[in-house]
C-alpha cells in the first residue's frame, strides 16, 4: 500500500474530540437540537391522530414482542426493544427518538461533523428517521462511543460502540473495520477490542442458537423495502466494488482516506438506504449534509423513486479526493520514467 501523506491538522485525534466535546453548545446547535425534539412531539401529535404510522419503530415493538418476521438486526438488540415494550408506546417513541437526536450530536462532536455539529441535524434524513422512529441515529451514537474509545485507548468501551453499531451488521461491518485500521493500533489492542461483540454474540447465541441463519431466512424471505436504495450496486453489480480500490491504495492522509471509504460504502453497498447517509453527515464534510435536503423534493415529485438520485451526494464526495490524488499520483509516476 502506498503511504498516507502528512496531514497537519487531524480532526479526528484525540485532542481535537477532546475539544470539541468540551465545548459549550452554540445558539445553533441549541436551535437544531431544539427544532429536533419539537418535531419528535410534532410526530408523536400526528400519531396520536392516525395521520402517520412510524413503521421501522413498530417493527421494533413487534420484534420486542416475539416477532421476529421483519427483524432485520442482530438479536443482542432484543432486549432493548423488549424494555420498549414495557412503556406506553408513545412514551417510548418519544425515549427512542430523544437517543437518536443525542446520537447523531455526539457522533457530530466526535467525528468532526461541522459546522459546530449542526449540518447532520438539519437535514432531510434526520426528520425522516424521527418521523419513522429508524435506528440509525443510536447507531451512530455507538460509533461516536467507538471512536472516542479507540483514540482514548478504552478499549471495552470502544468495544460496546462496536457492538452497537455491529447490531446492522451490514453497515456495522465496514464502518468498524474502516475506523479500527484508521485507529492504527496494534493487533493485540484490536483484540481487546473484540472481546464486548464476541461476548455478545456468544451470549446472544446461548439464547437464540442460529438467528444467524435466522436472520438471513428473513432477508430472503421478506426483504427490506429496497425504495430508497442508493447504492450504485442496484445497477452496475459487482462492478461497484471497484471503486474501492483508489481510497485503498491512494496516498490519502487519515480524514480523506475516512471520507473516501465511507463514501464508497455508501455506493457499493447492495442495498444503503438514504436514510443512512447520516453515517457520512456526521463526519468532517461541512455544509454537504444540507444537501440531503434535496429528499424533501424528490419525495414530494417523484415519492420513493426520485430517493436514488442521491448517490450524487456520495460520488460527490468521493471525487472531490479520489481525482486529484489520482492526478497527482500519475504525475509522480511520469516524472520518475
Amino acid at each position: 500500500m502506498l503511504p498516507q501523506a502528512k496531514e497537519s491538522q487531524d480532526v479526528l485525534s484525540a485532542a481535537a474530540v477532546d475539544s470539541r466535546m468540551g465545548q459549550r453548545l452554540t445558539l445553533l446547535e441549541f436551535a437544531a437540537l431544539l427544532l429536533c425534539t419539537a418535531m419528535v412531539f410534532a410526530f408523536v401529535w400526528f400519531r396520536s391522530q392516525n395521520i402517520v404510522y412510524a413503521y421501522d419503530f413498530e417493527t421494533y415493538l413487534w420484534a420486542g414482542r416475539g416477532d421476529l418476521t421483519v427483524h432485520y438486526y442482530a438479536y443482542w438488540i432484543l432486549p432493548v426493544f423488549r424494555a420498549l415494550t414495557a412503556v406506553p408506546p408513545t412514551v417510548a417513541f418519544v425515549i427512542w427518538n430523544l437517543f437518536s437526536i443525542a446520537g447523531v450530536f455526539a457522533a457530530s462532536r466526535v467525528l468532526g461533523g461541522g459546522p459546530k455539529a449542526t449540518s447532520a441535524l438539519l437535514t432531510y434524513q434526520m426528520f425522516y428517521i424521527l418521523f419513522y422512529g429508524n435506528i440509525i441515529g443510536i447507531l451512530l451514537g455507538g460509533l461516536a462511543l467507538y471512536w472516542w474509545g479507540l483514540v482514548h485507548r478504552r478499549w471495552y468501551l470502544a468495544g460496546i460502540g462496536l457492538t452497537l453499531i455491529l447490531t446492522k451488521y451490514q453497515l456495522g461491518i465496514p464502518f468498524g473495520l474502516i475506523f479500527l485500521w484508521l485507529a492504527a493500533i496494534s493487533w493485540r489492542e484490536c483484540l481487546h477490542v473484540l472481546v464486548v461483540p464476541t461476548l455478545a454474540l456468544i451470549v446472544s447465541l446461548l439464547f437464540f442458537p442460529f438467528w444467524p441463519l435466522e436472520s438471513v431466512q428473513t432477508i430472503l424471505n421478506n426483504p427490506p423495502n429496497d425504495l430508497g436504495n442508493i447504492s450504485l450496486w442496484q445497477w452496475f453489480g459487482p462492478l461497484a466494488l471497484l471503486l474501492w480500490i483508489p481510497p485503498l491504495f491512494l496516498p490519502l492522509s487519515r480524514v480523506p482516506r475516512l471520507l473516501t471509504l465511507t463514501a464508497t460504502i455508501t455506493l457499493t453497498l447492495p442495498y444503503f438506504q438514504q436514510t443512512d447517509l447520516l453515517a457520512l453527515f456526521v463526519l468532517p464534510v461541512g455544509w454537504l449534509p444540507l444537501a440531503g435536503n434535496l429528499g424533501f423534493y424528490l419525495h414530494a415529485k417523484y415519492s420513493w423513486y426520485g430517493f436514488w438520485v442521491m448517490f450524487i451526494i456520495p460520488m460527490t464526495l468521493y471525487l472531490r479526493y479520489v481525482a486529484p490524488a489520482m492526478i497527482q499520483w500519475k504525475w509522480g509516476r511520469a516524472s520518475h520514467t
